[in-house]
């Protein structure tokens, strides 16, 4: 005799029909049952109102009846499934091309943004060139915007669609929305990024014959910045920064006149003391020495500054432990500290500036000197406005040391030795802002006459 067909889930003892949950059925929860219906069913019952685990004791399914069970039971089990599992997620399409935006996103994950939270550590990584600076990696990413904000088209390009022409074109547009220097700076990134991509095989810029695109656009140079401080400009800084309570910043912008160091390296210059009548600094980031003859303009400067934060490093000390007093005396070594009050916790912290906060600093300390400080009456200054100073940058102390310099007589080996420059750097520097000063040339007239005057010659060999 033919052998019926199997029913889910349902199995047969003696032409008895019963519920047979497999393993994975019982492991959640479901009871072996009787397909049976109720001794005295309710109206309108139907074998699919049988639940797993109910022990009726009426007559028994039918086949037809285990099937309508079967279907049912197996039916409300893809119900519960579908309900748990949630809507099902739209396919996700594979990308067809590798696109700018996802370059940048890739560089960005990359081990050379990764920046070790420990300072030692990240001048280590930074100077084996395995990680970039952190001004670096804020420069790499706000030139990645520009480009987004600029053509979002082409940030969403393909890479091996780019081509010369094509960001040629870029830059010229960047040039007339945002200027040459971020022109310059955007499309220098995108071609470090590019560079770094195709090293690593996700593209091979098909349509540029596979050469870098990014590279040999002769772009125009931003004209020089031609600004040095006059004596009225920089002693109106000053003032400003002691009257309003922020005498570091004076002490700033002494320190760049006086030594011709950059901007983050007075920041991080640490006092070494007077050694044979030179002010020596180190820079605490590099360790490298600068060694100067102290003018008495800056000797006044620095032990005003000693003198501020005397109490505040010999109280620091007195509650210390010993392991760490070094650090306390390392950091009171620095030039210049942040002497902020902090009004959460009416107390100073003498802590180096970090981020942004001095720049912030020495725009508002020039805005004022702008505008001029008037006296209770309103009718006298204390500080006469410097109208000049408008577009006056802290960077611009710097090649005022250099023109000053220039200006007393000295070499360019002497400029050097002071400012750190190279002689090719410090000739360009002087190219632009010594050329525009008649000082200078009222002095080379009077050179000239001079030789002249002693009888000086031109022929060789007399």
């Amino acid at each position: 005799m033919r052998k019926p067909p199997s029913i889910k889930h349902v199995s047969w003892r003696d032409g008895r029909p019963r519920f047979q949950p497999g393993k994975t059925l019982r492991a959640e929860g479901f009871e072996g049952t009787n397909l049976c219906w109720p001794e005295e069913p309710p109206q309108g019952w139907t074998p699919a109102a049988l639940q797993p685990g109910d022990k009726n004791a009426g007559r028994w399914f039918s086949r037809g009846e285990a099937v309508d069970w079967s279907d049912a039971f197996c039916k409300q089990r893809a119900k519960e499934a579908k309900a748990q599992s949630g809507p099902r997620p739209a396919p996700t399409r594979t990308a067809k091309f590798y696109t700018v935006g996802q370059l940048f996103d890739d560089w960005f994950k990359s081990t050379k943004f990764q920046l070790p939270t420990d300072k030692a550590e990240l001048q280590r990584q930074v100077a084996a060139k395995n990680v970039y600076a952190r001004k670096s990696v804020v420069d790499f990413k706000q030139k990645a915007r520009v480009i987004e904000q600029h053509d979002p088209t082409l940030y969403a390009s393909p890479v091996d669609a780019l081509s010369q022409p094509v960001l040629f074109g870029l830059y010229e547009e960047l040039v007339a929305k945002r200027g040459i220097s971020t022109a310059r700076g955007a499309i220098a990134v995108l071609s470090i990024a590019l560079g770094w991509g195709k090293r690593r095989g996700k593209f091979t810029f098909r349509e540029n014959l596979g050469v870098n695109p990014a590279q040999d656009l002769q772009m125009a140079t931003p004209p020089p910045r031609i600004r040095f401080g006059t004596r009225t400009e920089i002693d109106t800084l000053i003032a400003v920064a002691d009257h309003i309570g922020v005498p570091e910043c004076g002490d700033m912008t002494m320190l760049g006149v006086w030594s011709g160091q950059r901007q983050g390296d007075r920041l991080a210059l640490e006092d070494f003391g007077l050694i044979k009548g030179r002010r020596h600094f180190r820079q605490a980031k590099t360790g490298a020495i600068v060694a100067v003859l102290e003018a008495p303009e800056l000797e006044r400067r620095l032990a005003a500054s000693a003198e501020r934060r005397r109490a505040a490093k010999a109280e620091a000390l007195l509650g210390a432990e010993a392991e760490d007093r070094p650090a306390i005396e390392r950091r009171f070594k620095r030039v210049i500290l942040n002497e902020h009050l902090d009004r959460r916790f009416n107390k100073c912290f003498w802590r180096p500036f970090e981020g942004q906060t001095y720049s912030h600093v020495f725009a508002k300390v020039r805005d004022i000197g702008v505008k001029g400080i008037r006296a209770e009456n309103g009718v006298d200054w204390i500080i006469k406005p410097c109208k000049t100073l408008a577009d006056f940058q802290e960077p611009d102390l710097r090649d005022t040391a250099v023109t000053w310099l220039a200006l007393a007589g000295c070499t360019i080996p002497e400029i050097c030795a002071i400012t750190g420059h190279s002689l090719t750097s410090a000739t360009r520097v002087l190219k632009h802002y010594l050329a525009v000063h008649p000082e200078m040339a009222d002095t080379a007239i009077r050179k000239m006459v001079a030789w002249y005057d002693a009888g000086g010659e031109t022929e060789f060999g007399i």
